[in-house]
């Protein structure tokens, strides 16, 4: 009994002893904020903690920084402290000795704190990274049984006085290296964010593009671009929740308008709207379809010239589908946009305001142009002849517009007035005879009444559209400088800054071998040029003309008809005045046989001259039809209301003012300068091409807008609007051999249908029959006969 009571005065004094020393410990602890934040912001060497404190005394072989008193351990739950960074922690400064560590830190110098991992009642801490080897730690105490359970939440107190890190274990001086700076962890960059989704509109535009009937009468250009731009596209660009966009009505608009531009409304597909998306989709597709059909039709895109006839021979700009669609796509107003595509020209615009006037009923205009020459009137009179002197010869010159070379002969009938009446006669089925009659003053007088013709809106309209479309076939800019020459109005135009600087007449292709349209440029200005026969007139002229005289054996028909005697290939040579060359070199046409020989191996030049077909000056502006503009020799042919009377090639009316004008602006030479060039001959390559339109305007709106007409030589309007109709009609024309055709050899003035195969380019004769042909002519000469007699 007494034992027990005295066992039990003992624990009751080990209690109380263990109360004592408890209480300064107590007191000195921290908050377990407070601490934390100390601890991160100073890190400590490492130490072990126990559960009961260590005494104050420190050991006899304490290192001498052991006398600095340890700041806050970290919690005796943490096994390691990670550093924030890969920079190695700042060393504490060592505290005076005997002084206590401040239980926290200021505000300013916490660093971000690493929150602790749990682990194991392990003491070990891991040290901060520094290079120092840690000093030799005393082994650590034994902790008591009730130390084995620390509270996780708080760090265990820090001795009031300092205390002396013990020896570590085997294990844990193994972890007391300082620890390796921790290798940063990189994050692998994001990747690139997902697509957005794909509106259902677009998926349904998508399958009916895909849709080959869908596509309809659209060409696979388009559709292609169509198909190009919504496979990249997730949002619908005409239809939203369940309308049309304030763009997509401008374009139905604009489509909806179309016949004010020339274009047929009809053409282009104005969708509507079903419910659901499939419905949206294929009205999106089928707008965009009509839009990119809108913009090549208004860039000449509805038909292809060349594929009408080989001498439309024009390429329309039209814009490239995928260009055009990006455009459309990004114009803020689409509709001004395709407006904008048709052709900017003056006249085209002004034929356009013609069409919206044409449009309203029965119009009367005149079928051509009055010419102030055809207003002369000749009275009745005298017969009227060559060698005549008579007052009325000199309004017989102005009507003609044949002016003297000398004032004083005004009045006299000269051989030049007499070849302008014979070729007026023969342009009107009169005989051609050179004399003036009655009623050769009536037909003169009759040719200058204006032509009034009294069409329906619809012939005026189809008119105005042929030649709108024609526009088309331009290109987008003509040029600051530029030749436009008018095939049905028999003008040539040169321009310079939207201002005609020079307008002239010339002589365009007969309809059977018409002067192609076309776009080409002009590279040379030759002065004196030589002529050389092309390959269709040897073949189809020269050739038989030379088998003829090669075959002549002396008793044929060429002897009968002048009295014997035989002609050979040289006599046919010199009546057209050629040189032969085979290989480059001269030969003498007597020496070939030309009943077996190639015509086409050797080579006719007629060398400059007075009486070379190219006249002074031939303009070059190389094209695969081989036509040109020159001089010719044949002046009086311009004094003709119709001339279409060449093979293919133009001829100008004022060839030296022509070179003039185009040397001037190209080279800046005078006129002094060209009047040089123009008497010795040179060659001139400009230095800066100038464009050439061969253009074909049977109607053209004057400043005023009033339109004038011109006769369809080539019956092409009616062919354009075939074409435009769905009706496409081919026509093959003769090609061009060349519009440089020699007059016949010692010309007798007759001249041929206008359609053969010859060399003269005079006007077509009224219809005659053989026993009077043969009354008109004369044959004193060999060329008169083999022109006169071969040909017919």
């Amino acid at each position: 009994m007494i034992k027990q009571y005295a066992l039990r005065l003992l624990g009751v004094g080990l209690l109380g002893v263990c109360w004592a020393g408890s209480v300064p410990v107590a007191k000195a602890e921290p908050s377990s904020q407070d601490s934390g934040a100390a601890a991160a912001a100073t890190p400590s060497k490492p130490t072990t903690t126990g559960a009961i404190p260590a005494s104050s005394d420190p050991p006899k072989d304490v290192h001498p920084d052991a006398s600095v008193p340890p700041k806050d351990p970290a919690p005796a739950a943490t096994a390691a402290v990670a550093p924030t960074s890969s920079e190695p922690p700042a060393t504490a400064s060592p505290a005076p000795s005997g002084t206590t560590a401040p239980s926290t830190a200021p505000a300013e110098a916490k660093p971000e704190a690493v929150p602790a991992t749990p682990t194991t009642n392990t003491a070990i801490v891991t040290p901060p990274a520094t290079n120092e080897q840690p000093a030799a730690s005393p082994a650590p105490a034994q902790p008591s049984a009730g130390a084995s359970e620390p509270d996780a939440k708080a760090p265990a107190a820090p001795s009031a006085a300092p205390t002396p890190p013990a020896s570590p274990p085997a294990d844990a001086a193994a972890q007391s290296k300082p620890a390796e700076t921790p290798t940063p962890v990189v994050t692998a960059p994001a990747g690139p964010p997902p697509p957005p989704p794909v509106s259902p509109i677009v998926e349904a535009a998508r399958a009916k593009l895909a849709d080959k009937a869908f596509a309809g009468r659209n060409t696979s250009d388009d559709v292609n671009a169509a198909r190009d731009f919504y496979g990249s596209r997730t949002e619908a660009l005409w239809v939203k929740d369940g309308e049309f966009t304030h763009k997509a009505k401008e374009i139905i608009n604009t489509l909806k308008t179309a016949d004010d531009w020339g274009l047929d409304s009809s053409d282009f597909v104005i969708p509507r709207i079903d419910s659901g998306a499939a419905g949206e989709g294929a009205a999106e597709a089928q707008l965009t379809l009509s839009a990119l059909k809108y913009a090549r039709f208004a860039r000449g895109g509805r038909l292809d010239p060349v594929s009408l006839s080989n001498i439309l021979d024009m390429k329309p700009p039209v814009k490239e589908g995928k260009v055009a669609m990006r455009e459309l796509a990004s114009a803020s107003e689409p509709g001004a946009y395709l407006r904008g595509l048709n052709p900017k020209h003056v006249g085209f615009e002004r034929l356009r305001q013609a069409l919206l006037k044409a449009r309203g009923g029965e119009v009367v205009q005149d079928e051509t142009p009055v010419d102030p020459a055809l207003l002369v009137k000749l009275p009745s009179g005298k017969t009227l002849k060559k060698g005549t002197k008579d007052d009325q010869v000199s309004l017989l010159r102005q009507r003609l517009k044949v002016p003297a070379d000398n004032p004083a002969d005004d009045r006299t009938f000269d051989d030049r007035v007499a070849d302008a009446v014979r070729n007026f006669q023969q342009d009107n089925g009169l005989k051609a005879n050179g004399v003036v009659t009655n009623r050769v003053r009536q037909a003169m007088n009759d040719a200058g009444k204006p032509k009034k013709v009294r069409s329906s809106p619809s012939e005026n309209v189809d008119r105005l559209i042929a030649n709108m479309e024609r526009w088309r076939w331009l290109p987008t800019d003509l040029g600051k400088f530029y030749v436009m020459n008018n095939i049905p109005e028999y003008t040539s135009e040169i321009w310079k800054d939207d201002r005609i600087e020079l307008k002239q007449k010339i002589i365009v292709g007969q309809p059977a071998w018409p002067t192609p349209l076309l776009a080409a440029k002009m590279q040379f200005v030759i002065f004196h040029p030589s002529w050389g026969m092309p390959d269709g007139i040897k073949a189809k002229e020269l050739a038989p003309r030379l088998r003829q005289a090669s075959g002549n054996s002396g008793f044929g028909f060429f002897d009968q008809l002048f009295g014997g005697g035989g002609s050979s290939g040289a006599d046919v040579i010199a009546a057209y005045k050629l040189q032969v060359y085979y290989n480059g070199q001269r030969v003498d046409p007597n020496s070939v046989n030309w009943r077996t020989a190639d015509i086409r191996q050797y080579s006719f030049i007629q060398p400059p001259g007075g009486d070379n077909p190219l006249g002074l000056v031939k303009f070059r502006f190389p094209n695969r039809h081989d036509v040109y503009m020159h001089d010719t020799p044949e002046r009086n042919l311009f004094s003709q209301s119709s001339r279409a009377l060449s093979h293919g090639c133009m001829r100008v009316e004022e060839p030296r003012r022509t070179a003039e004008v185009i040397l001037a602006q190209d080279k800046g030479y005078s006129v002094e300068k060209v009047g040089e060039l123009w008497d010795s001959g040179a060659s001139v390559t400009l230095s800066k091409e100038v464009p050439v339109y061969l253009v074909y305007f049977t109607a053209r709106a004057a400043d005023n807008g009033q339109i004038d007409n011109y006769s369809d030589i080539y019956g092409i309007d009616s062919r354009v609007m075939s074409a435009l109709r769905g009706k496409p009609v081919r026509f093959v024309a003769q090609e061009a051999v060349d519009p440089t055709e020699a007059a016949e050899p010692g010309g007798s003035g007759t001249s041929y249908d206008a359609g053969r195969d010859d060399l003269n380019d005079s006007a077509p004769p009224p219809r005659t029959n053989r026993t009077t042909a043969k009354k008109q002519q004369k044959k004193d000469t060999l060329q008169d006969a083999l022109s006169n007699i071969f040909l017919n």
